[in-house]
């Protein structure tokens, strides 16, 4: 059943008004402001009956108080009073106020006023939620599109990667027959080599374009769906980061130096850090070393208590 908070500091009105609606709803009580809003800090009421006159602080101030609370701002409040004049309602509905009901108050109206409320907050919590589903189920369906999406444009490049390396293959078991056999020429060794040449670059200008599409994608997926702020040891990512750039590294025969002093644990969005670290190490050894060989150091320095400067630096 709805619970319904009656808050009135006189026990008369508040007892007509449990006895009215006791029967379809759960009523409590409360005889001051002070009490109301205790009640609702503990529990939260489908909808408040408040007097208006009352000592201490007056119904507005409560009212004024639980509009202001982000927790409580959404509970419909319906005014019971005697101040029953149309300067009073008002004054009820500026301080946000659903409905005013005067003194001596009629049962059958006070009882279909309330049932109108409860049946408007119930419309209006379905709605709500429909929403939420809503924009999850497109959410999902977005998603499901987007992967329908990379699976599709990944089987390009991985299939001719895949053609690729099994022409390799093919061509080094007959060169291994060649060898076994010892009717290697060295037009055949020559002609070989160039098949493992073109088929490795095939299966790398293949595997690199799969990476840019799942880092496209990555990427995306970070920009609609957002990286979580959590705790991490910055030394950690580094070497993840530079563990995961490790054939590029050694491809292009450049070392990567840290120099960070104590390990330091951040509250912070690891996932794009460690995305802005991985691009600058790759814009270093791709443009700074055209050439074979050079370094890399990232340089790790606190700046004051809750800051910290990155220097990814290189020499070329």
């Amino acid at each position: 059943m709805p619970l319904i908070l009656v808050v009135d500091d006189q026990p008369s009105n508040i007892h007509a008004l449990y006895e009215l609606l006791v029967e379809d709803c759960e009523v409590s009580m409360a005889t001051s402001g002070a009490e109301a809003l205790a009640f609702c800090a503990q529990q939260l009421p489908d909808l408040i009956l408040l007097d208006v006159l009352m000592p201490e602080m007056s119904g507005y101030e409560v009212c004024d108080r639980l509009k202001a609370d982000p927790r409580t701002q959404a509970i419909p409040v319906i005014f019971v009073t005697v101040q029953g004049g149309a300067s009073d309602e008002a004054e009820g509905f500026a301080h946000g106020a659903v409905d005013y009901i005067p003194k001596p108050f009629v049962d059958v109206v006070v009882k279909a006023r309330v049932r109108t409320q409860l049946a408007l907050k119930l419309a209006s919590e379905s709605f709500a939620r429909s929403q939420i589903e809503l924009f999850q189920r497109d959410k999902l369906a977005s998603v499901g599109r987007t992967i329908a999406g990379i699976a599709q444009e990944l089987s390009s490049p991985l299939g001719n990667a895949l053609i690729s390396a099994c022409t390799l293959q093919d061509d080094l078991t007959h060169l291994r027959g060649l060898t076994d056999g010892a009717t290697l020429r060295r037009s055949d060794l020559d002609k070989h080599l160039r098949v493992s040449e073109e088929s490795v670059g095939l299966v790398l200008s293949n595997l690199q374009r799969t990476l840019s599409i799942v880092d496209s994608f990555l990427q995306s997926t970070a920009d609609n769906f957002g990286d979580q702020r959590r705790s991490f040891s910055l030394l950690e990512l580094i070497h993840e980061v530079v563990a995961g750039l490790a054939s590029s590294l050694e491809a292009h025969q450049v070392h990567c130096e840290l120099d960070a002093g104590d390990d330091l644990h951040l509250l912070s969005f690891r996932g794009a850090l460690a995305k802005v670290l991985s691009t600058l190490v790759q814009n270093a050894v791709k443009h700074a070393y055209r050439e074979a060989g050079g370094e890399v150091h990232i340089r790790v320095r606190p700046l004051g208590t809750d800051q910290l400067v990155i220097t990814v630096q290189d020499h070329g």
